[in-house]
């Protein structure tokens, strides 16, 4: 199983795919995935429940102001991202397919398991922080709404405008 310290993404409208690239600029050998909309929307789902239930802020916070609390803590997340543009599209000698990811949290870290099509052990992981879990949401969520695969503009809060709690 290969170990991943650095992720990219690329949003791809003609493939209409997200492609993962673990490892393009380290030392580390580099592996490809493709994520279809039905595992990216999937993810979605996943991770920002899983990160409501293991932050502990959130978890504490009284339910109705949990979403709130998740989308800020989301927010300062994406602050401390440090972005790097690619000054062009990573070429990928014939990524895998993504089927399966697993996802566990010990103490506070997440262990990402990536699974690609046609096998059975893990082809791929990666060691997170809850920040960095926070960032690849972003990520994946920022494809998904480039891509229209009709994803609501907020991970978490999704009160409407106006009607925030006072």
């Amino acid at each position: 199983m290969q170990n991943i310290a650095a992720i990219t993404f690329h949003y791809d409208p003609i493939e209409d795919r997200i492609l993962l690239v673990g490892n393009l600029n380290n030392t580390q050998p580099r592996c490809d995935f493709w994520l279809t909309r039905n595992i990216t929307l999937k993810l979605l789902e996943a991770l920002s429940s899983l990160v409501r239930k293991t932050s502990e802020q959130v978890a504490t916070a009284p339910s109705e102001h949990q979403s709130g609390l998740a989308q800020f803590e989301h927010e300062q997340a994406q602050q401390s991202m440090q972005l790097v543009p690619e000054s062009r599209v990573p070429e990928s000698k014939a990524p895998g397919l993504l089927y399966k990811v697993d996802v566990s949290h010990q103490g506070k870290r997440y262990q990402v398991r990536l699974y690609e099509q046609g096998q059975e052990e893990a082809t791929a992981q990666a060691l997170l922080t809850h920040d960095e879990l926070h960032q690849i949401l972003s990520l994946l969520h920022r494809g998904a709404l480039e891509l229209s695969w009709g994803v609501d503009d907020q991970l978490f809060d999704h009160l409407p405008p106006g009607s925030a709690l006072q």
